[in-house]
């Protein structure tokens, strides 16, 4: 009899262990999870092949974080962080900012993302979450979504090289010496003049 006595306040102490135990456990268990999506959009004489851009997520006074923290979006889309889960009730703030990218005639968004996480107790059960996104730290400024616009030059065109003007062809001109004299009339002359000298001088020989 004894013996059955001493065992009942044992097993209220493992009853009043469970009752405590498994509340705290139910609570532990009501989480509620966030995604962060993010968008690239381009501008301009975008390059080929597309370029990846890199999105990333930092945590402000110890926010929970998710798996990972980059963002990967190659040319232009919608990507989204993996789930931030939250446990507890509170104000969660993060940064999203955008790496810099590497072509030449790239300009890139530098625009920083601040990003707060209202974690509240629903009104029936568990937790509900309410994300806003602004552009100031303060986070006074219109909400809007996560986007970064990046903007591309026109290429230069090469340009072709001035061609050189042609050169005008080179004409000889033979230098006029002023004798316009008709050298086969003189040949022709002198001729006739000879011969006039020796038909006369052949009729003097004769006559003496």
């Amino acid at each position: 009899m004894k013996t059955s006595i001493r065992k009942i306040p044992a097993v209220l102490l493992l009853v009043i262990l469970c009752l405590t135990v498994f509340p705290i456990s139910a609570l532990a268990a009501e989480v509620t999870e966030v995604k962060i999506p993010v968008s690239v959009e381009l501008s301009g004489k975008t390059p080929s092949p597309e370029e990846t851009y890199t999105v990333v997520l930092q945590s402000v006074d110890g926010a929970p974080m998710p798996s990972e923290s980059t963002l990967k979006i190659k040319g232009s889309g919608t990507a989204a962080f993996p789930a931030i889960s939250y446990s507890t009730p509170g104000i969660y703030c993060y940064t999203v900012t955008q790496q810099a990218g590497s072509h030449e005639r790239g300009q890139y968004d530098e625009t920083v993302y601040y990003v707060k996480v209202a974690v509240t107790n629903a009104k029936s059960d568990g937790l509900e979450a309410v994300v806003t996104v602004h552009t100031d730290a303060q986070m006074t400024s219109a909400k809007q979504d996560v986007t970064f616009t990046n903007t591309f030059d026109v290429p230069k065109t090469p340009s072709k090289p001035l061609s050189k003007p042609d050169q005008p062809k080179k004409v000889t001109i033979m230098p006029k010496t002023g004798d316009n004299t008709n050298l086969a009339l003189l040949i022709g002359l002198l001729c006739v003049s000879g011969c006039g000298v020796f038909l006369i001088t052949g009729a003097l020989s004769e006559k003496a």
